[in-house]
């Protein structure tokens, strides 16, 4: 069965392994199986880089099911899951903090309570009556004495009764998970100790998120626990401003002293590492895109994964917007056209919603000059683009990216926004790798311009509607209708409308489900549907002064009245039609 999208959930425990990443995770699984407790690791990586579903892999091959007798009893740790962000939802910092607590401690308490009832309750009365006596002082013990406004918790044991009360606390959680241990190791259960997953800090505010930080170091952190935290370090970092200003290469090393500080082992997600071409293939097929046949064809393969790395990368949530995204696409073509598309279309279109999903900008530039090895200073001037140095046109002419003229306008368009000029060789590179995918027979200006149109659609910043067109605009109409409301704007070709119309009838009467009108505001084409080889294009109507072109097979015939598009006419076309169909008239 095709599925129409891939659900942006983190990979679930024992789910298969698609980007290539388990010999890192069992790597790690090995250093926490032999490691020496208590230890903080914290697990880095962008947002949607897959710290989840790494954690979810640790906590299925470490941690008791809680069903499973027999398979708890081979499994060395209990695991406590907390995701921060659900702690924090509708909360202020205060309250976030002493959540957390509550969270880490109920969870506790509960696994404990589950396998030594009995035998634990009075060590579990007090951590419950300790951490009764904390929650009504207050989130003020736990956030601002030992958050950021100080250095340690051990300052702060003066005698005072909250803070007595924390330190009591500390060691009650101590004393309820030794003696958990304890009574395990009688009953045969070799348990090692508490595995703690800390979820999604990449989520909340970044101070609040160095402050639970602070908190379960100075809290938590007893012997036979292993804390896994989901964290990236510019989260850190922001959440560190308030302590240490801004990062400058004179207080670098306060930042990441407080990080190591903290943590005993960072270990970083292996993007760069990920299987992108057999997750994107996987993924293609999955949703009907692609088939096998596709599959075989390694030059357009590697394609795919070219264009993917040099726009979205190997983050896995993109990847996942990415399949997605064309999955509605490729549903929309069907139900529109329901036709198959050739290798080549499939291949630029995926090429294009890759730019339009991370380069929002110059996808859209693409919508309204679609012919882009066309670009010149016409195109620059429309644009109104910056002028290039004297030294940066001599450097880009020594470049193979950016020594065509085409090439040069992107250049500008990307310096107009930090981001795009980071990029821009790389946005060069794809849209270089785009244009030789289009057969040098085709026209490659209407060839971009006929499959952007669909992929429009989806793209977040561009409202792609028939709109009134400005003269050397090149957009896509939707039918007859909304290619008329633009006719009607232009002064010149008003009074020739009923005789196009009449022209576009016969051959929408004539050719019925064989052909594809393609509607532009200078000229229509019509595609044939099922054609001999590549090349689909058969017919231009190109719009003039009052009249009409009809150019095809190397001919150009003008029509200025109904009569001139006569039976001659008319066959000629027909037998230049069946010339370029499977399918004949």
């Amino acid at each position: 069965m095709i599925n129409s999208n891939i659900i942006d959930k983190p990979r679930k425990a024992g789910a298969p392994d698609l980007l290539g990443v388990d010999d890192y995770m069992h790597a790690l699984i090995k250093f926490i199986q032999t490691c020496n407790m208590p230890t903080t690791i914290a697990v880095q990586g962008e947002w949607g880089s897959g710290k989840t579903s790494m954690l979810n892999q640790i906590k299925h091959q470490l941690c008791e099911t809680g069903v499973d007798k027999e398979l708890d009893n081979e499994l060395p740790y209990y695991g406590v899951w907390i995701n921060t962000w659900q702690y924090s939802i509708m909360k202020s910092r205060d309250e976030t903090l002493m959540a957390i607590i509550g969270g880490l401690t109920n969870e506790i308490s509960r696994i404990i309570k589950r396998k030594h009832e009995s035998q634990s309750q009075a060590v579990l009365n007090k951590v419950s009556s300790l951490f009764g006596k904390i929650a009504k002082a207050g989130a003020k013990v736990a956030g601002n004495q030992i958050g950021l406004e100080g250095d340690s918790i051990d300052s702060f044991f003066q005698g005072n009764e909250e803070t007595v009360d924390l330190l009591n606390f500390k060691n009650s959680l101590q004393d309820a998970i030794n003696q958990c241990l304890e009574l395990d190791i009688k009953q045969g259960n070799n348990n090692r100790g508490f595995i703690f997953f800390i979820d999604d800090l990449d989520r909340i505010d970044p101070p609040v998120a160095v402050e639970i930080l602070e908190l379960i170091k100075n809290i938590f952190e007893v012997d036979n626990c292993i804390f896994v935290l989901a964290i990236d370090y510019e989260v850190v970092v922001k959440g560190l401003i308030p302590k240490f200003g801004p990062l400058t290469d004179k207080n670098e090393r306060e930042f990441r002293s407080f990080f190591d500080k903290i943590i005993q082992l960072p270990f970083s997600m292996p993007v760069a590492m990920y299987d992108v071409n057999h997750f994107l293939l996987q993924s293609l097929e999955d949703i009907g895109y692609i088939d096998a046949q596709f599959s075989e064809n390694d030059s357009l393969k590697d394609k795919l994964t070219d264009f993917a790395m040099l726009s979205v990368g190997t983050n896995p949530r993109s990847l996942k917007r990415l399949i997605n995204t064309l999955s509605l696409l490729n549903i929309i073509g069907n139900v529109k056209n329901n036709e198959e598309k050739e290798q080549y279309e499939l291949v630029v279109n995926f090429g294009l919603v890759c730019i339009q999903i991370a380069y929002p900008k110059v996808y859209q530039i693409l919508i309204e000059e679609p012919d882009y090895k066309g670009w010149d200073e016409k195109t620059a001037k429309k644009l109104r683009l910056p002028e290039l140095l004297e030294g940066q046109a001599i450097a880009l002419k020594e470049t193979t990216e950016f020594d065509e003229e085409w090439e040069t306008i992107l250049f500008r368009i990307c310096q107009k926004e930090p981001y795009l000029a980071s990029r821009a060789f790389q946005i060069s590179l794809l849209l270089n790798y785009l244009s030789e995918i289009i057969p040098v027979e085709l026209d490659f200006g209407e060839e971009i311009s006929k499959i952007i149109g669909t992929s429009a659609v989806t793209s977040v910043s561009i409202d792609y509607v028939p709109k009134q067109s400005k003269k050397g605009e090149k957009v896509r109409f939707e039918g007859w209708v909304g290619f008329e409301q633009m006719l009607k704007t232009n002064k010149n070709i008003t009074s020739f409308i009923p005789t196009l119309k009449e022209m576009h009838d016969y051959l929408e009467t004539e050719y019925e489900d064989l052909i594809q009108f393609n509607y532009t505001p200078n000229f229509l084409t019509l595609a044939c549907k099922y054609p001999t080889s590549r090349a689909r294009t058969f017919l231009f109507v190109r719009l003039k002064k009052g009249n009409v072109n009809l150019e095809f097979n190397q001919k150009v015939v003008t029509i200025n009245t109904i009569e001139e598009f006569s039976s001659e006419v008319r066959s000629e076309i027909k037998n230049y039609f069946n010339s370029y169909s499977i399918k004949k008239l």
